[in-house]
């Protein structure tokens, strides 16, 4: 609102400072010039009331200026406190953690960890270990025989082989095709007995 007053102040004056130099310029009657010389004063004093004006405005704004730094310094302050205070919160119970468990206990708690596992690997082996008769057999010698068994197997297995006669080839070829088909089956019923 100061700022509409302020132009109209000026505009009125801008209007009549023209009007006021053309009166004065000119010679006039005694009366006429009583009227310009009383409204010089008048629009000094107007001029002078703007200035007074001007001059609060200037000063409320940097009034208004420094409360606004010193909202922004509050704000400021207070989230420096609110970080100071987490730290130490934060600070504290670290200490207290720290003072629940101490480096004994952690090294106990591993010490302990390294026997159970090793009581756990001992367990496994003893469980692994065969036990009675078949503890007496060496794991080598057991498959060797298994090798010889299967070898002896394989020969049992096998047919002889078909006696020559004076056939024509194509008879041939049919009597040793069912013998074929004998040793095949004969080896694969001993490989499903396995």
């Amino acid at each position: 609102m100061a700022g509409s007053g302020h132009r109209r102040d000026k505009r009125s004056r801008s209007r009549s400072q023209p009007m006021l130099k053309k009166l004065l310029s000119k010679p006039k009657s005694k009366k006429k010039k009583e009227a310009a010389s009383s409204a010089l004063p008048t629009l000094d004093r107007l001029h002078e009331k703007k200035k007074l004006y001007e001059t609060q405005i200037e000063q409320l704004a940097n009034f208004q200026l420094r409360v606004h730094d010193q909202i922004i310094m509050l704000e400021s302050a207070k989230a420096t406190t609110d970080t100071v205070d987490a730290l130490r919160s934060g600070s504290s119970a670290v200490k207290a953690i720290h003072q629940s468990v101490s480096i004994d206990d952690i090294e106990n708690a591993i010490e302990e960890a390294n026997e159970h596992t090793e009581n756990m690997r001992q367990i496994q082996e003893a469980l692994a270990t065969p036990i009675g008769a078949s503890a007496d057999f060496d794991e080598d010698e057991l498959e060797a025989e298994l090798e010889d068994l299967e070898e002896e197997e394989l020969e049992n297995d096998l047919p002889e082989p078909p006696q020559r006669t004076s056939m024509e080839p194509s008879a041939r070829v049919t009597t040793t095709q069912p013998a074929n088909d004998l040793a095949e089956l004969t080896k694969l019923q001993a490989e499903m007995a396995l």
